[in-house]
């Protein structure tokens, strides 16, 4: 989607990438979509049905309208919105309902599909609007999930021991959902949130279900945090439970290497991500790099030297997590235990002092700065999505 403004107006284009068509102008304050509403001044607290305080609704499988809230009070929810393949339209909706025991896992409310003159709204019905038809493009659907709870993103962490208590979080959530079948195999760190204090796995678009009888699922992973024994081999390769851990590594040594406070803060606007660096100089060939450094020697000090002062107490975990990793392939073992991590972890937890007091005026990194490249779209079968906070009417 692109803006223009014209007569003073804001307008919204939908911009179609498959097609290369631009719509009309649009002008946001219309109801362009039809199952979503955002008030303006003229109509502010004119719907009687909504929350207190509503700055629009959303319209649900039902028809009854959720409040979008512009404050945090009452039973908050993320509603994911998603452009989904049809063949993949009920797929991470089932895998939550897998899931749905787990603690730590986002919870499924409800899905529905978002209908447009009383029919699905599809991508097809915008290419054909236009006379545009292309045997290569692939029809997707436009679809709703209404999910529990709504956290923030994992770089909103208040303190180190928030962080390492939500990566805890994260690995005994991912053994509970492996003993239900359940293998994410997409972790990064735009598919963790932080709600209270601790840490939820989000967004199973590629989440697979295991065959009875196996323990590994087709790799689909972003290329910064996959396994590099699976990464490089090919895509598709085998991924297991202790490749999605050891891309937990990645992510925490990137958290450890980047930032320089709480809330993802940076004190050094030039500084990349390493592995984001690592990806535009190498492109997929970064698995090279990532095995360098996770299969070094036990004393070499690659990773931590990278630390940034605030993540300083977090160089012996990273050591121990690297001499994990290196035991194991070492071993040609299955890899690092659910168990062995989560011991690791919780002794870390025990010794780690609280955050001294720090004024930091530098502005809350965004989820932009970890600036991962998008997917190619032949591998995957999510489209654009983006959420937002709604709460429920109440009587």
């Amino acid at each position: 989607m692109i803006f223009s403004i014209a007569y003073d107006k804001l307008h919204l284009h939908y911009f179609d990438h498959s097609g290369l068509v631009i719509s009309r102008p649009t002008s946001i304050t219309t109801k362009y979509d039809p199952t979503m509403h955002m008030c303006d001044p003229v109509c502010k607290d004119a719907h009687p049905n909504l929350r207190e305080n509503a700055i629009g609704w959303i319209e649900n499988h039902d028809g009854a309208h959720l409040s979008i809230m512009g404050d945090s009070n009452g039973l908050e929810y993320a509603l994911k919105d998603c452009w989904v393949a049809e063949d993949r339209k009920n797929h991470e909706a089932r895998v939550l309902r897998l899931v749905e025991e787990v603690l730590n896992v986002v919870r499924l409310i409800a899905n529905w599909d978002v209908l447009y003159d009383g029919k699905p709204d599809c991508m097809q019905c915008i290419r054909a609007s236009h006379g545009i038809h292309s045997s290569a493009f692939i029809c997707r659907f436009h679809h709703h999930l209404l999910l529990s709870p709504c956290g923030d993103p994992l770089l909103s962490y208040s303190s180190k021991p928030e962080l390492l208590r939500a990566f805890h979080n994260f690995v005994r959530a991912h053994e509970l959902m492996l003993q239900k079948n359940i293998l994410h195999g997409d972790l990064s760190p735009n598919n963790f949130i932080i709600h209270n204090g601790q840490g939820y796995f989000i967004d199973f678009d590629h989440a697979r279900i295991i065959a009875p009888g196996t323990n590994s699922v087709p790799s689909e992973g972003m290329a910064l945090y996959v396994n590099p024994s699976s990464q490089g081999c090919c895509w598709n390769s085998p991924h297991t439970g202790s490749d999605d851990l050891e891309s937990l590594c990645y992510i925490f040594v990137e958290f450890a290497t980047t930032f320089d406070g709480p809330h993802g803060v940076m004190k050094d606007g030039d500084r990349r991500p390493m592995w984001v660096e690592y990806f535009e100089k190498l492109g997929c060939e970064i698995w090279t790099t990532k095995q360098a450094y996770v299969l070094a020697p036990i004393k070499d000090t690659s990773l931590i030297d990278k630390t940034t002062q605030f993540f300083q107490t977090f160089n012996g975990i990273i050591q121990e997590w690297h001499h994990l990793i290196l035991a194991a392939a070492s071993s040609k073992t299955i890899g690092v235990t659910h168990t062995a991590l989560m011991v690791l972890l919780e002794i870390w937890i025990s010794q780690l002092l609280p955050d001294a007091p720090e004024a930091i005026v530098v502005p809350m990194a965004s989820s932009l700065r970890l600036g991962h490249p998008p997917p190619d779209d032949t591998q995957s079968s999510a489209g654009p999505c983006r959420s937002m906070r709604i709460q429920q009417r109440v009587p």
